[in-house]
């Protein structure tokens, strides 16, 4: 059975950032798990999957994100 999405649902989510944040960030995320990779020599980037949360929830983060110059690589809806 499809997953019913709406403003208000709790989805999962995986995002993916440049760099590595500081253990600060980690209460941003609720209960995510954290990778820290370097795919390429060039660049790292952190992705944390297992991201629960609403769009209020995930429009805030982003926000939040934004306003501190980290750089968001992707945003992906977990199913």
């Amino acid at each position: 059975m499809p997953h019913c999405i709406s403003l208000n649902s709790q989805n999962t989510y995986e995002i993916r950032i440049h760099g590595q944040p500081d253990d600060s960030w980690r209460e941003w995320f609720g209960d995510a798990q954290i990778k820290v990779a370097t795919p390429n020599d060039t660049m790292q980037a952190t992705t944390f999957t297992d991201v629960v949360m609403d769009q209020a929830g995930l429009v805030g983060l982003i926000r939040r994100l934004h306003g501190l110059g980290i750089l968001l690589l992707s945003v992906r809806l977990v199913e």
